[in-house]
């Protein structure tokens, strides 16, 4: 694939530009694409913020320096040569380990109600599938995982919680993810894992890649206590 023709830009702010791929272009993976470009223009553009969604970038710019048709221009300049080459290398799998359990799954008595599953059927469909990485964001090292079995699929609390515990593990609609830092979140929690995935003190902090699978392993309470990188 390499054509401008693919995709869209379009204002999104006084200074925030938005590119999305063309609703009749039908790829079997668009994460792939969007993670690829957005790699892509952070290494082209350095006056340019590059935030990455699973269907649009946004590019956020400095309107004082550079005005919105240059910009324009210099990033549609860009996509016409971008160039995105499927990988056919095998990406790494990730296992997490997980205490799944009602000490740690604040909602995972919620979830067993609402699909009328039990706390080891909601562990044996979630630890069961392989997840591929489709969006990292929202907190450093958070990755949006997919796609959920369609038995555990949830909506967000109403309310969000202020204060999750680091390692939370959630879901919300067909996603899945681990809160790395903890804090404030709207997802369904089933478990939570000792394994730090974000560390800022390693040359590469993050746990989690877009060039990962992810695999959910369960382990016990006392596996967890006594877990150890």
């Amino acid at each position: 694939m390499s054509t401008l023709d693919c995709f869209n830009l379009s204002d999104f702010s006084e200074n925030v530009l938005l590119v999305e791929m063309n609703k009749d272009e039908k790829f079997s993976d668009r994460t792939a694409i969007f993670i690829s470009l957005s790699e892509y223009l952070r290494k082209t553009f350095d006056w340019m913020e590059v935030v990455s969604a699973e269907g649009s970038i946004a590019l956020k710019y400095n309107s004082l320096d550079i005005p919105n048709t240059k910009a324009k221009s210099l990033i549609l300049d860009k996509l016409k040569e971008f160039s995105y080459q499927e990988e056919s290398r095998e990406k790494s799998l990730l296992r997490i380990p997980v205490y799944y359990s009602e000490e740690f799954g604040l909602d995972i008595k919620d979830v067993a109600s609402e699909h009328s599953l039990t706390s080891q059927e909601i562990t044996d469909l979630h630890s069961g599938t392989t997840y591929e990485v489709k969006m990292i964001g929202f907190t450093p090292g958070f990755a949006y995982l997919g796609d959920l079995p369609k038995e555990l699929i949830m909506p967000r609390l109403s309310r969000p919680r202020i204060n999750l515990l680091p390692g939370s593990v959630g879901i919300s609609g067909n996603r899945t993810g681990v809160y790395t830092l903890g804090g404030p979140g709207g997802w369904r929690i089933i478990g939570r894992t000792p394994l730090k995935l974000f560390d800022p003190d390693k040359k590469n902090p993050f746990g989690i890649s877009p060039d990962m699978r992810v695999k959910f392993n369960p382990i016990s309470k006392q596996e967890y206590e006594s877990y150890t990188i």
